[in-house]
């Protein structure tokens, strides 16, 4: 048994000193090149403990173009940029020089909040999915496809890129703006437990209107990537909130899919569940948080873990009060949840929750917060299955505003952070296991 769960509960101040040390270790390290823009970071860490991190590249510091006037809420439909990985095998002591993954320059349309994603499957492939810039041959328009792209050497190179969703011909730019005529995006991938990968995004075909919502789409590769199934709706109705990423988590037997659904005038978290390896999912349950009265995107994803039956879910709601980040637990698979609690309640703003499961069944949940300053990064932990979280510690990073944290688990624990800070730069840090931290 962990050496943490024999303690026993409460002995929040031994945890709480317990999370500080295993933050406490450096200030990180920065991995993308020094004088690029690098934003948005995702991070994979396979059986063999080989760290895997993306990032959106935005061009040479220096290139920065001026910030946009827009206004509050507003966000743009548009985006060119490029996509670049880096690996250490060596528990992140080194790393390879940075290598860009598209061919086409300005090919990955990203966002903070419609991110790439990477994941390693069981053989060790490296798997990448990410919205891509493109060209509809039958009208002529820009849209945005959902690709795919594949390693089988560590990462030294990456397959032709694969367009999973099926061509359309009709123009959304009335939904869309911008001279953008379709959008497959706010899309997520996870590889089960046997190797089966899930793809999922948002398609905006039958949207009515700007208010309206879109449909989720599933493609599933049974043979390490080399191909996919026909995409098909597995979230249809036209409720999915358009601009809040996708995720997804595994057991067993069983993928959960975590959306924001509206609601009438509301848009609340919930989770969708397949046992049939994505071929179908039902809607389950909503998160117990207050609903959220919203007419527009909140722009926020409902982070998931999973032990088994019982899976974590966190997320930022205005529906609360006070609004801010929460955490909550499902014990019968996504079907109902309870217990919700305030991830921090001491901050003033906080949000863009990352959460891992070890395989002890230690929960670790690291977001950004701002405390009277720039935004920086947090970390708690659950160690009695979500019944409570430790005190919020933070997380040594260089001074100035970290945000949007990405995290991965190790086998033995380890969780590593990957973050963008102040200047547009990806850094690196390392949170060991609090066992191993209790037995020294």
């Amino acid at each position: 048994m962990n050496t943490i769960t024999m303690l026993g509960w409460p002995h929040t101040l031994l945890i709480c000193l317990l999370a500080l040390c295993s933050t406490a270790l450096a200030d990180g390290q920065r991995i993308s090149d020094a004088g690029r823009r690098a934003v948005s970071p995702e991070i994979a860490v396979g059986v063999d403990g080989a760290i895997n991190v993306i990032w959106l590249d935005k061009g040479m510091t220096a290139d920065r173009p001026p910030p946009k006037p827009h206004k509050h809420g507003e966000h743009s439909h548009r985006s060119w940029t490029d996509l670049y990985f880096t690996r250490s095998e060596d528990g992140g002591k080194t790393w390879r020089t940075p290598v860009m993954i598209n061919e086409q320059p300005g090919e990955i349309w990203g966002f903070s909040v419609s991110k790439p994603r990477i994941e390693v499957g069981p053989g060790g492939t490296l798997h990448v999915f990410y919205p891509a810039n493109d060209r509809s041959a039958a009208i002529g328009m820009d849209i945005v496809s959902a690709r795919y792209r594949r390693s089988t050497d560590q990462g030294k190179s990456f397959s032709a890129p694969i367009t999973i969703n099926s061509p359309s011909g009709k123009d959304r730019s009335d939904v869309l703006g911008e001279g953008l005529a379709m959008a497959n995006s706010f899309g997520t991938m996870g590889v089960a437990p046997d190797g089966t990968i899930i793809t999922a995004w948002q398609n905006v075909l039958d949207m009515q209107n700007s208010g309206d919502g879109a449909d989720g789409i599933v493609a599933v590769s049974t043979d390490d990537g080399v191909s996919f199934s026909a995409e098909r709706i597995v979230l249809p109705g036209n409720d999915v909130c358009p601009c809040c990423q996708l995720t997804l988590a595994f057991n067993d037997d069983t993928i959960y899919m975590g959306f924001r659904k509206i609601f009438d005038k509301w848009r609340d978290s919930v989770i969708a569940r397949s046992t049939d390896g994505g071929n179908s999912f039902s809607v389950g349950g909503r998160l117990d948080l207050a609903p959220w009265e919203l007419q527009g995107c909140p722009l926020k994803p409902t982070e998931l873990g999973s032990d088994g039956e019982r899976l974590y879910a966190s997320t930022y709601t205005g529906g609360e009060d006070p609004a801010g980040l929460y955490f909550t637990v499902s014990g019968d698979g996504g079907k109902t949840f309870a217990g919700k609690q305030q991830v921090h309640p001491a901050a003033a703003y906080a949000d863009a929750p990352a959460l891992t499961v070890d395989p002890q069944g230690i929960v670790r949940l690291v977001w950004h917060a701002k405390l009277g300053g720039p935004h920086r990064l947090f970390t708690a932990l659950s160690v009695d299955q979500g019944a409570s979280l430790s005190t919020p510690v933070e997380i040594a990073t260089p001074e100035g505003k970290s945000t949007y944290p990405a995290t991965a688990v190790a086998t033995d624990g380890t969780v590593y952070v990957a973050w963008q800070q102040a200047n547009e730069e990806v850094f690196i840090t390392t949170l060991l296991p609090p066992a191993s931290m209790a037995d020294q």
